[in-house]
């Protein structure tokens, strides 16, 4: 370990912290970023992996981490731009190709930035309206679509990749082309609604809709393209007086989980997040 430290101390650090003194850095700040430095290279190296390769989604996992060893965000961010400055150095020496840390600051979302997500009383109108579909089939598959959109937080298309055996006791499982991506709990409310359009798909008879493993299905065809579930969705925005998307559903998924005081782990897993980053901005004004 002593070794390793060395050799990244010589080839990396050194240069690097040599570089700072003839810029007029303090010493004090000099010691700061060769500290930061550090850290970063240890974790890269429990992490198996070499500078030379360190890609954004690097930053972002080692970043992520110090969040959830509690550290304050403007200290996570500091340590960011270090590794920012790091690497633009870097790169200029022509050591690292890119500068993976440029854009991996946490940042506080100003209110018109915020993702757009539905209030209590949207919800509930939004659910009531669609209850109010007469044709069952239609009913109890747009009431669906909603609970998947709203209480599973699944994106646009996961919706239209979910299969009839995606809905297990308790939970959801989400497909990307077929492949597994996570699992998602399920409320007693949200499975109920699912057996109900499961047992309503299967009394329809249709022959497309035996031969289909897609959950969701059309009153012509055996799958739902995200297209037909977009329009479905966006159709309620007329009666209602506002706009809505799918997106606005998953969002306001992901705030909830915020107002119950979910971990941010938990939200990033379950609602399929590639960054914390991402997750955060969902607890903005509740921290």
């Amino acid at each position: 370990m002593e070794g390793v430290k060395n050799l990244y101390s010589e080839q990396w650090i050194e240069p690097f912290t040599h570089y700072l003194r003839e810029k007029g850095k303090e010493e004090s700040t000099v010691k700061l970023y060769a500290a930061e430095i550090a850290h970063f290279l240890h974790w890269l190296q429990r992490s198996d992996k070499s500078l030379v390769s360190v890609v954004q989604e690097d930053i972002f996992a080692s970043r992520d981490e110090l969040y959830l060893q509690g550290k304050r965000l403007s200290t996570i961010n500091k340590y960011v731009s270090i590794l920012a400055s790091f690497f633009k150095w870097a790169e200029g020496q022509g050591m690292v190709k890119s500068n993976p840390a440029a854009s991996a600051r946490y940042y506080t979302p100003k209110k018109n930035e915020l993702p757009r997500w539905l209030n209590s009383e949207e919800e509930t109108r939004l659910l009531a309206l669609a209850g109010q579909e007469k044709n069952p089939f239609k009913r109890s598959r747009n009431v669906a679509l909603l609970y998947v959109l709203l209480y599973a937080g699944l994106r646009l298309d996961e919706v239209s990749e979910l299969r009839v055996s995606s809905v297990l006791p308790g939970e959801l499982v989400v497909y990307d082309r077929g492949t597994e991506l996570r699992r998602v709990p399920l409320d007693a409310k949200t499975q109920a609604v699912l057996g109900e359009w499961i047992e309503q798909r299967a009394l329809a008879g249709k022959e497309c809709y035996k031969t289909s493993d897609f959950l969701f299905v059309t009153e012509r065809s055996g799958s739902m393209q995200p297209r037909a579930v977009q329009f479905v969705v966006e159709g309620y925005a007329e009666k209602l007086g506002f706009e809505i998307s799918c997106h606005d559903l998953r969002n306001t998924f992901c705030r909830r989980l915020a107002e119950q005081g979910a971990p941010i782990m938990m939200m990033k897993r379950w609602a399929g997040h590639k960054s914390f980053l991402t997750s955060y901005q969902y607890y903005s004004g509740l921290q």
